[in-house]
């Protein structure tokens, strides 16, 4: 169990990103209820974690993004969840959902623990003061999720991920828009990563891990606004990495989270 604070995230990014969604979180949950990326984001969350026992939804944020009822027991973890009034708990959290006040860069967890671990857009908040402290914050997070995760379960993370052109401008406005972004706006600073970055993290732990970009639908949130998706070239992408039990477990398991019916053509995009 690692039980140090939040490591590599700068305190300015967790202050922000506490203050922000604890303040915004009903206005949050109608976005994300209502908005058409969204929507279909909901449906293939929903059918990946159908029919698990015990899961791990990483900066769940009092957002879920998937239907709890097909889930057998939810361990809900983020930096502010110890700060939520009863009432508020009651409104937006589910029986089958026991809540816990943690950082997803040191989960106050046992090793091997969860059936499947959750994380959907989360990684484009853990940021630091640069984007290869911010990459350092990532990789932590993964190796979190991983240290978790039961043998043979899955590690599902749905991200919003940047072609390499844009993150390549993203790279060093991340330094001026830590010190510029709070003058215009109440969200926090993001970074998004190309989904080949995190698909080659995630082949250093396993060799079956699965990469699928979902197609957005007409809007997507940014910086917490609602604009038309053509606006943005930050596309979702799903990751499902196997943690091997055995070869004839992992393989067994991949093969049927393979041949689940595809998505439908609309998505959501978290920022």
């Amino acid at each position: 169990m690692n039980n140090e604070p939040h490591n590599g995230q700068s305190e300015v990014s967790v202050a922000s990103n506490v203050s922000y969604f604890l303040e915004h979180l009903s206005e949050y949950h109608d976005s994300v209820r209502d908005i058409d990326t969204y929507k279909t984001l909901h449906q293939f969350i929903s059918n990946e974690v159908a029919g698990v026992s015990e899961l791990l939804d990483i900066g769940n944020g009092g957002v879920f993004d998937y239907d709890t009822s097909r889930v057998g027991s939810i361990t809900a973890i983020d930096l502010f969840l110890g700060e939520l009034p009863p009432d508020v708990v009651a409104k937006y959290f589910p029986q089958n959902c026991r809540l816990i006040q943690g950082s997803a860069l040191a989960l106050p967890e046992g090793d091997g623990k969860f059936d499947m671990v959750l994380m959907v857009m989360l990684i484009h908040h853990l940021t630091s003061t640069d984007w290869r402290s911010s990459w350092d914050n990532a990789r932590l997070a993964l190796d979190e999720a991983w240290r978790v995760l039961k043998p043979g379960g899955r590690l599902l993370i749905v991200e919003s991920c940047v072609p390499w052109w844009f993150f390549r401008f993203e790279k060093p406005a991340l330094w001026l828009l830590s010190r510029s972004i709070k003058s215009v706006f109440s969200h926090p600073v993001t970074l998004q990563f190309p989904a080949s970055m995190i698909k080659a993290e995630l082949e250093k732990k396993t060799d079956k891990v699965k990469m699928t970009e979902i197609p957005k639908g007409k809007f997507v949130l940014q910086f917490g606004f609602k604009v038309p998706s053509f606006l943005t070239p930050a596309m979702p992408f799903a990751f499902e990495a196997i943690k091997f039990a055995s070869n004839a477990v992992a393989t067994s398991q991949f093969s049927a989270a393979s041949s689940a019916p595809p998505v439908q053509s609309r998505r959501r995009v978290r920022c």
